[in-house]
């Protein structure tokens, strides 16, 4: 098994160096994302208390992403950006870098100043929720 490990890449000059690579570009899935309530507490599994956010047009969407080989194996990072409307009273710093479906190519394959340009806040459909997401797990 691959040790991989996922970060958040907030460095605009490493953003910048890797991100105008297309070959370091890398499309990171998710479903929902969470940033921590700003009350803090215990959620409904036990474990600290989140604000949880998804997309209702996309179950499986995408953030921008970037990779590297280390001595550890690859390491993967989404970048994030400015929080939007949605976000910014929950995490008034920052937000993943999410891709609109017809942008992902973009972000593959584009040169780097069209990828750069997709590392913003998202303008589309948000869905906010207090409950943790359901694993679909039985």
């Amino acid at each position: 098994m691959r040790n991989i490990t996922i970060t958040t890449a907030k460095s605009a000059t490493y953003l910048e160096n890797v991100g105008s690579n297309p070959e370091r570009r890398c499309l990171v899935p998710f479903t929902h994302f969470a940033e921590p309530h700003p009350e803090g507490g215990k959620g409904d599994d036990g474990k600290p208390r989140q604000m949880w956010f998804s997309l209702p047009d996309q179950p499986i969407a995408f953030f921008a992403g970037i990779w590297r080989p280390t001595e550890r194996g690859e390491a993967y990072a989404f970048c994030t950006t400015s929080p939007n409307a949605i976000v910014a009273p929950w995490h008034p710093k920052a937000m993943p870098a999410i891709l609109h479906r017809a942008d992902l190519t973009k972000w593959l394959d584009g040169t780097a100043e069209e990828a750069l340009a997709l590392v913003k806040p998202y303008d589309g459909d948000m869905v906010e929720q207090v409950a943790t997401p359901d694993s679909g797990e039985a």
